[in-house]
């Protein structure tokens, strides 16, 4: 007669809704011997009977072992028994073991095994017909407690962070993020590892004590007491990064001296963006095109990364959103995106090759095997090299770098979104379009224009409009998948350099630099941007160690300003220029532009003239 026992185990990190299949442990049968407490045992509860077995009570019962057998990545084994086996349906005993490999990114050299008792079961055979022969089976499925279970994790010195990541607002969960886990640590912080989030929102980081215990000094372990405290960074698959906790999270009660079984939820700001089956176009940059740029173009509220506003947008700019994989009305579809713009919101083009930034930008990634592990292969958008065959995977080409996998825009700007990608598409920077060529700029000087003078010619930008385009078929427009999102995007672009023009009369006419001036100093300058952020006129010398001021030196309202005057007349400067000391001096006009690029504002930039008094 043959028994078919069929069966599946796990272990519990903290939480129902956290646990994790018994991948590859060895599960052991043996013979119940003749105790007289057999019945009990085979009724009892579980937790009640779990326990680790000695190497002592291992040897004993050997000569009992009835059969063994691997459970699979999900934690399920089969046992077949019969005659071979002299077996007769009678109650057996079920053991694992498991060993100080199990679930680690990488094992140890050395591997440890320990093994553990489950209960005494007498399974209820159900009677079936396979292949014309009667045959018994009987299905048993345990997932041992988080309080046993992460005993046992203890022992393996494996450190397990299961969490999950909705949305803020409608806790719906966010699938194909990226979490980073670190440990704030008094020297430095340790990064931990990282895990993508599945279809139900879930992650899991594996670690081991050794992850938190590092320190720049070998002699000194500051963690030796206790375990990780955690903080965390959320990021999309192409970068994008939608969370970053602070250090101090780590300091509070519910993060400090975590134990090897953390649960963990998180939510991401504005994660209604990434919880849709519909493609959107969603930011310039780290600007939402809805609610943070005015009809303007011109941002209009402050961002920690590029504060400001009323600031415009020059250079390169990331356009950011999400594109599914397949297109919505065909799931059997790949999805092709694109951009295109205008100027005057009614006669558009498409954003192709010539007005993209020309350099590598991620948009997503991929899982492949390199070095024979698991391992993230980046999904760019690249005209400097060539473009991949689509959705392949490369060989393991280990122990060379991992390239890159490479998409190239079609002659009128379609993306056909890579099929392999662990996101549900592209999550973040979808194109990078160079506002240079859409809206040139470079230097903005007019012949006549002299320092001192308003510009002869002043320069100012565009408000270019930006609409998103989505379809199954590039070279058919009238495909009845084709869709255009119905919000636009709009940004005011001026990427001309500022008026930035300076002069000393006293050394305009032939005197050399190396020639005192001594009675007056006529400085002439002038400072224009249709947007400027600020301008200064500074001076400043060795010889005055507490610094010269200059009176109404400086000022932040468009366009700038412009002016000549003489340092000498009272009242100009502070201390009175007839007071300073023989040196050298440097006279400097510096300007800002109020523009950012989505992500960083416009720095600084200047002119100087060195002279002597």
């Amino acid at each position: 007669m043959n028994y078919v026992f069929k069966g599946r185990l796990c272990g519990l990190l903290c939480s129902d809704d956290c646990r994790e299949p018994l991948a590859g442990v060895k599960v052991r049968l043996y013979r119940a011997d003749a105790r007289e407490s057999l019945a009990v045992l085979a009724v009892a509860d579980t937790n009640q009977t779990f326990h680790q077995v000695s190497e002592e009570d291992i040897k004993a019962k050997s000569k009992l072992l009835l059969a063994e057998t691997i459970a699979n990545e999900n934690g399920e084994f089969v046992f077949n028994l019969g005659e071979k086996e002299n077996y007769k349906g009678e109650a057996f005993d079920i053991d694992f073991t498991c060993g100080t490999g199990f679930g680690k990114p990488i094992p140890p050299k050395k591997i440890t095994e320990f093994q553990f008792h489950l209960t005494t079961l007498q399974p209820q055979w159900r009677e079936r017909n396979a292949d014309n022969q009667a045959e018994y089976l009987f299905a048993w499925e345990y997932c041992i407690v988080s309080k046993w279970w992460c005993q046992i994790l203890q022992k393996l010195d494996r450190w397990v962070i299961c969490g999950k990541v909705v949305d803020c607002k409608t806790g719906k969960p966010l699938n194909g993020l990226r979490v980073f886990a670190y440990d704030v640590d008094l020297l430095q912080d340790d990064p931990l590892g990282s895990g993508f989030t599945d279809a139900s929102g879930h992650f899991k980081i594996v670690y081991t004590s050794a992850d938190f215990s590092k320190t720049l000094l070998s002699w000194l372990n500051v963690e030796w007491p206790a375990g990780p405290d955690l903080y965390f960074r959320i990021e999309s698959g192409s970068g994008t990064v939608l969370l970053k906790e602070p250090r101090s999270m780590g300091h509070t009660s519910a993060r400090t001296n975590a134990h090897n079984c953390f649960c963990v939820k998180l939510c991401v700001p504005d994660g209604e963006v990434y919880t849709t089956d519909t493609p959107l176009f969603t930011r310039f940059g780290e600007y939402k095109i809805i609610g943070d740029i005015d009809a303007g173009g011109l941002t209009a509220i402050n961002r920690t990364f590029a504060s400001g506003i009323g600031f415009g947008f020059f250079g390169s700019v990331k356009l950011v959103g999400y594109a599914t994989k397949k297109v919505p009305t065909d799931t059997t579809r790949p999805l092709f995106y694109r951009f295109t713009y205008s100027y005057d919101g009614a006669t558009w083009n498409p954003v192709t090759l010539a007005q993209t930034q020309q350099s590598r930008l991620v948009v997503g990634v991929r899982e492949i095997i390199w070095n024979g592990v698991q391992a993230f292969q980046d999904i760019v958008i690249d005209p400097n090299q060539p473009a991949s065959v689509a959705d392949s995977i490369p060989p393991d080409g280990a122990p060379g770098v991992i390239p890159d996998h490479v998409l190239h825009q079609d002659a009128n700007g379609w993306v056909r979104v890579d099929q392999r990608g662990i996101d549900n598409g592209f999550i973040g920077p979808l194109l990078w379009v160079n506002t240079n060529v859409l809206v040139p700029g470079g230097s903005p000087a007019t012949p006549g224009d002299a320092p001192g003078n308003a510009p002869l010619s002043p320069k100012n930008g565009r408000r270019v409009f930006f609409a998103y385009q989505t379809t199954d078929d590039p070279a058919n427009p009238a495909s009845v998948h084709f869709k255009e999102q119905t919000t636009k995007g709009v940004i005011y672009v001026n990427n001309w350099e500022e008026v930035r023009l300076l002069q000393l009369d006293e050394l305009s006419t032939g005197v050399s630099g190396c020639t005192p001036i001594t009675t007056h100093a006529h400085v002439r300058y002038t400072a224009d941007h249709e947007l400027i952020a600020s301008w200064a006129l500074g001076i400043a010398s060795a010889a005055v160690p507490g610094g010269i001021t200059i009176t109404g030196g400086s000022g932040t309202v468009p366009r700038g300003s412009n002016n000549v005057i003489d340092f000498a007349t009272p009242g100009t400067v502070t201390p009175a220029f007839n007071t300073w000391p023989s040196c050298a001096y440097k006279l400097s006009l510096v300007t800002r532009r109020k523009l950012t690029n989505g992500e960083y504002n416009d720095d600084h930039t200047g002119t100087e003239i060195i002279f002597c008094k």
